[in-house]
């Protein structure tokens, strides 16, 4: 391995290393506590060092927000892969929200906004709007109920808005023992937004 290629690789693990250690802290003791500082004092670097891979407290958590959407992109993509019925699809990527939402809370909060975790960046959502034609929930709601584009587009906000809004409120304002309960509520209001399709 080359030094181009060793330095490279060293700068991947010190990136990935600040991204771990954030999510820790706000795991341990929410996103308030969260500094480039405390970071930098965790991983031993000089804060200085760490700005060289995120300006601010904004751009790290972008980031963050940024990698929870891909995550759960990429497992939409694998589902894609399994499944051809599309509620079926639609349905089981409900079951990695809730999954996600559970096991991954800190990001999740980034993603929404949520319990300190509040990035200023929309570019996520932008990036998740704009592919509308090529997103596979969209795609399959098109097949669901075949429809102009726009309309697609509109029904595909409104099963945006009922399954994240539904995480994001249960996250909220349930406490985390209880969380496991709701998830019953969760899958049957997704089975039956599905049935109005048809």
């Amino acid at each position: 391995m080359g030094i181009v290629e060793r330095r490279e690789r060293l700068r991947k693990q010190v990136r990935n290393d600040i991204l771990k250690t954030a999510r820790d802290i706000a795991r341990e003791e929410g996103w308030q506590s969260v500094s480039i500082r405390k970071i930098a004092e965790v991983i031993e670097y000089s804060p200085p060092i760490l700005y060289e891979y995120f300006d601010n407290k904004d751009k790290l958590l972008e980031t963050i927000r940024n990698e929870g959407f891909a995550f759960l992109h990429e497992e939409l993509l694998k589902l894609k892969t399994l499944y051809r019925n599309p509620e079926k699809l639609i349905t089981e990527f409900a079951q990695i929200q809730w999954r996600f939402m559970l096991s991954q809370m800190e990001v999740f909060q980034v993603m929404f906004n949520m319990e300190g975790g509040i990035c200023q960046s929309k570019q996520a959502y932008q990036i998740e709007f704009a592919m509308l034609n090529n997103h596979p929930i969209w795609e399959s709601l098109a097949l669901i109920r075949p429809r102009s584009a726009d309309a697609v587009s509109k029904t595909f906000y409104e099963w945006w808005c009922i399954t994240y809004g539904f995480l994001v409120v249960t996250a909220v304002t349930q406490r985390r023992q209880a969380l496991p309960n709701f998830e019953p509520i969760f899958m049957e209001s997704v089975r039956r937004f599905v049935r109005g399709l048809a």
